[in-house]
C-alpha cells in the first residue's frame, strides 16, 4: 500500500476510536446521568455505550495492528501504542467492568474501586491512541525501503 494512503487510512481509524472514545466519554455518558432522573437506568444506558465502543475500538484497533504489523518488521513504538490501546479497551470492558457490574448490583462499597479503576482503563486506552494519532505524521517517509517487485518496480 502506498504510504500515504495507508497513513490516511490509519488517522481516519485512530481518529474514528480517540473520536468515539471522547464522545462516549466526555458527552455521552454525563448527558445520560444528567438527563435520565432514575441512577440505574441511566448507568445501563451509559454501559451500553462504553461497550459499543468498546467493541468498535476492538475492531479499529485490530485493523490499525494489522496495519502497523505490515508497515514494519519489529515492535516499533506505534505498533506498541496500538497494542496498550487494545490492551487496555479489552480489559476495561471484559475483565473489570463485569467486576463493576457485579459490585453495583450487589451494593457492595467496593463499586467505587471498580469505577475508579474501569475509567483508569478507559484513560490509559484514551492515552495509547492519542500518543498513537500524535506520532502518525513523523512515520511518513520512515517506511522501510519497499520490496522490489517482479518486473523490478518498487510499490510507492
Amino acid at each position: 500500500m502506498a504510504p500515504l494512503r495507508r497513513l490516511r487510512i490509519q488517522m481516519l481509524l485512530a481518529g474514528l476510536w480517540l473520536g468515539g472514545m471522547a464522545a462516549v466519554g466526555l458527552i455521552g455518558a454525563p448527558t445520560a446521568f444528567a438527563l435520565i432522573p432514575h441512577k440505574l437506568a441511566a448507568a445501563a444506558v451509559a454501559s451500553r455505550m462504553f461497550y459499543l465502543m468498546a467493541l468498535a475500538g476492538a475492531v479499529l484497533g485490530a485493523v490499525l495492528l494489522v496495519i502497523e504489523r505490515n508497515r514494519s518488521s519489529g515492535m516499533t513504538t506505534p505498533l506498541l501504542l496500538v497494542m496498550g490501546g487494545l490492551f487496555w479497551d479489552v480489559l476495561g470492558e471484559f475483565v473489570i467492568v463485569p467486576q463493576l457490574l457485579a459490585a453495583a448490583a450487589a451494593h457492595a462499597a467496593v463499586a467505587a474501586n471498580w469505577h475508579i479503576a474501569a475509567s483508569a482503563a478507559y484513560g490509559a486506552q484514551a492515552l495509547c491512541v492519542l500518543v498513537y494519532v500524535w506520532m502518525l505524521p513523523s512515520q511518513l517517509g520512515r517506511d522501510p525501503e519497499p520490496v522490489a517487485v517482479a518486473a523490478g518496480a518498487a510499490d510507492t
